[in-house]
């Protein structure tokens, strides 16, 4: 994605966040490393999804890669669960901002409604893409295969299942973020593991890799002290992300296709 049209969005939103009395760090949208691994996510997006494609944000959070998305000639839906254990601590705390943000942020390509987090409010075959940022270890294991299941009825034949940003049993950023208690995800999921799920669900994976290896977010004003290196680390990251070193790596990042009907049946 252009850097330039997904910059000049991010000031848009910051703009959004403040008007309703929050910002940017409040989302961790401050850290220069994570919003440059966005951008990069909703790159792939673009190079698979052709203009006018209808894509659903699963879990869209505040609706920012919502926007980005609209912006880039699709047309977008954004669904999250509304005041869940796993919801934003932001808006547990201020009732009605999500609302308020994805408000603002609706336009003719770009909508938002809560669900359940399990049965998606859509007739089958409606998307032909479906992008999930940061959001597979939020789902509970005990629906998880409904959820893909319900993925999987509203995506198209053929149709793109993105996962980004997934945590890795193998991180050794969620060990290190654990011990300092700086966060951490309860649910970690093997590389393998998540694979099968696909499959078992009618997926096809088309290309994994490993993503993050060097922290993106740092407690205070540590932030702005690692944000100065940032140009530096991302280089780090993409070159140790080459070495044997990426086992460690913090994410896991999925591209998959739903199978015909014909092909789920001989799984």
């Amino acid at each position: 994605m252009d850097k330039t049209l997904f910059y000049a969005n991010l000031t848009k939103f910051s703009n959004i966040l403040l008007s309703n009395n929050t910002d940017l760090p409040a989302f961790i949208f401050n850290s220069k490393i994570y919003v440059e691994g966005i951008r990069k996510s909703l790159s792939q997006v673009e190079h698979y999804c052709v203009k006018g494609s209808r894509i659903l944000d699963l879990g869209c959070g505040t609706g920012f890669l919502t926007m980005q998305l609209s912006s880039l000639d699709f047309v977008v839906d954004g669904v999250d669960v509304e005041q869940s254990p796993e919801t934003i601590r932001e808006f547990v705390k201020k009732k009605g901002l999500q609302s308020k943000v994805w408000s603002a942020l609706k336009n003719d390509s770009a909508s938002f409604q809560f669900y359940d987090g399990v049965n998606l409010p859509f007739d089958k075959q409606q998307f032909d893409a479906v992008m999930a940022h940061a959001v597979v270890e939020h789902i509970p294991l005990n629906v998880i295969n409904q959820v893909f299941q319900e993925i999987q009825r509203v995506l198209k034949p053929g149709g793109y299942f993105f996962i980004f940003r997934t945590p890795r049993n193998q991180a050794v950023m969620e060990h290190v973020a654990r011990f300092l208690g700086m966060g951490s995800h309860d649910e970690l999921m093997g590389e393998q593991e998540l694979i099968s799920l696909l499959e078992k669900n009618g997926f096809e994976v088309v290309s994994f890799r490993r993503t993050d290896m060097v922290f993106s977010v740092l407690p205070g004003r540590l932030q702005n002290v690692w944000n100065l290196f940032s140009p530096v680390l991302i280089i780090v990251d993409e070159i140790l992300l080459k070495t044997p070193l990426n086992y460690f790596a913090h994410h896991m990042q999925i591209l998959s296709l739903k199978l015909n009907r014909s092909a789920v049946q001989k799984l």
